[in-house]
């Protein structure tokens, strides 16, 4: 547990530093990192692709997906997606006797599901210029605090199996300790936002709308971190890596974000929680 929390608070400064003392464009260059790493970790670990060309592909394609959402054109993403994909069947093509079209898919799928999902986090610093910095706390703080508090909840309190055939330690009570620290959490970093920042430069959060995102977001958050152990007991493997003390790999740590952060993301353009 020692080494949990030690990680956990290097990787909060890591995060504080990124978001509030370097450009914006860091972040994205954070996320495609993070992303390459978990495609890494997806493909190599559960031994589905060992071809290298694959592998290369894909990787390199979950590495540009923090880039999709810069500039006013949607274009470039596109063209990027379908060289991806040309790149993928020609290997398949060339590799049909080795290649198995299930490894194929599974790599072509994995590298939009997951690398998409977390870039959305940089997608929410993009989304306002005032604001996002909050959004992107935001969606870290709501699948992370449900994490936190499922864990320690359900480790001292947990009685009632939530899902025992996905993941034996996971409890009803550690899930409802995890939703009410969550949208707490959610609340008092909005709150926190407000008086520390807005109060002196004007608007105002709504405090009901990020309760009730956060009350919809915890659970999907669960159901990415579930998602992703299927992925582990199906390939037979307990963790996705070692890189994180504590956690794991970038997918242990990140899976999480899967439903939440682009949940977070397309209720902000529509309703934003800032006025």
């Amino acid at each position: 547990m020692k080494s949990r929390i030690l990680t956990g608070i290097v990787g909060a400064a890591l995060v504080f530093v990124v978001l509030l003392f370097l450009p914006p464009i860091v972040l994205n260059f954070a996320m495609a990192v993070i992303c390459a790493l978990a495609m890494y970790e997806l493909l190599v670990t559960t031994h589905h692709v060992t071809h290298r060309g694959v592998l290369a592909a894909s990787i390199l394609f979950s590495a540009c997906t923090p880039f999709f959402m810069l500039g006013e054109s949607r274009m470039p993403a596109f063209m990027l997606l379908l060289g991806y994909v040309t790149v993928l069947v020609l290997f398949q093509i060339i590799c049909h006797q080795s290649l198995k079209v299930e490894h194929t898919a599974f790599a072509f799928c994995m590298s939009l599901i997951f690398p998409v999902a977390f870039s959305c986090l940089a997608y929410l610093r993009g989304a306002s210029e005032r604001d996002g910095i909050f959004y992107v706390f935001l969606g870290l703080i709501m699948p992370w605090m449900c994490d936190m508090g499922a864990y320690f909840v359900g480790t001292f309190f947990g009685r009632t199996k939530l899902c025992p055939g996905i993941s034996p330690k996971k409890t009803v009570e550690g899930l409802v300790g995890g939703v009410v620290v969550s949208v707490g959490s959610s609340v008092l970093a909005a709150w926190l936002y407000q008086i520390l920042w807005l109060n002196s430069h004007g608007g105002t959060v709504s405090l009901w709308q990020v309760a009730l995102l956060s009350l919809l977001c915890a659970p999907l958050s669960v159901m990415g971190d579930l998602f992703a152990s299927i992925i582990k007991r199906q390939c037979q493997v307990k963790d996705f890596g070692h890189i994180m003390p504590g956690h794991g790999g970038i997918m242990d740590r990140f899976d999480s974000l899967l439903l939440a952060v682009p949940l977070l993301y397309i209720v902000v353009q529509y309703f934003p929680l800032v006025y």
